[in-house]
């Protein structure tokens, strides 16, 4: 056998050996089709913290019910953010998601009787801009899948060291966590959205901490 045709065989092999991968291959046939539901939020970052019930069957301007903190206390970043939330909300929270991050070339690296996890340089989205495809490029990802369906039970992705991005720029820590849970339908849906950022830009420090929870999941609306 010649050289290029061992080498065609070996890449073949590899290939088909990423393929065979069941688990693998159940996440990459996930769906996030089924019912819309209802739920209610946390939220918190260095500024404030806050609780409400999202709600994304009822008209644009009317999806969101703030809890906590009271109007009174709004600032006007707080207002825009919600009007913002509220017009993109969609009742997207499925991990399912997820899957388009994760390519074809993982390495398992942990596994219990009920899930397996694997570890990958992640995709860009779809609509990532040239300086986001870039960054993925230094990114460690890593998703855990469960064994019985391929659902998503977790995903993160996190910079292993700094990044200059441009001459004038540099990210010290990037780092953005995901933990899902089981609806009653089945598929898995994001309960918990932790993401973290810091460094300098324009000789100016930036530093931003946000989390999000599904506190609880209500009925479908949908």
């Amino acid at each position: 056998m010649s050289r290029s045709a061992a080498l065609g065989a070996l890449a073949l092999s590899l290939s088909s050996a990423a393929a065979a991968d069941p688990v693998m291959e159940m996440m990459r046939s996930l769906s996030t089709e089924g019912p819309v539901y209802s739920y209610e939020m946390s939220y918190s970052d260095a500024d404030l913290t806050a609780t409400g019930l999202i709600d994304p069957s009822q008209p644009e301007g009317q999806r969101i019910e703030i809890y906590s903190p009271s109007e009174s206390e709004w600032s006007n970043d707080f207002r825009d953010g919600i009007a913002e939330m509220d017009a993109e909300t969609e009742g997207d929270i499925w991990c399912a998601d997820f899957a388009e991050m994760v390519p074809g070339n993982v390495k398992a690296v942990s596994e219990d009787d009920a899930s397996v996890t694997y570890a990958f340089t992640p995709n860009p989205e779809a609509d990532a801009d040239k300086t986001e495809k870039k960054m993925m490029k230094q990114l460690n990802g890593s998703v855990t899948l469960a064994k019985e369906d391929g659902a998503i039970l977790a995903f993160n992705m996190i910079l292993p060291k700094p990044y200059k991005p441009a001459m004038v720029a540099k990210i010290n820590r990037f780092e953005m966590a995901a933990t899902c849970d089981r609806a009653p339908d089945g598929r898995t849906y994001v309960e918990q959205f932790n993401f973290d950022i810091s460094g300098s830009a324009m000789m100016q420090n930036f530093e931003e901490s946000v989390s999000r929870t599904i506190t609880k999941l209500l009925d479908p609306v949908g």
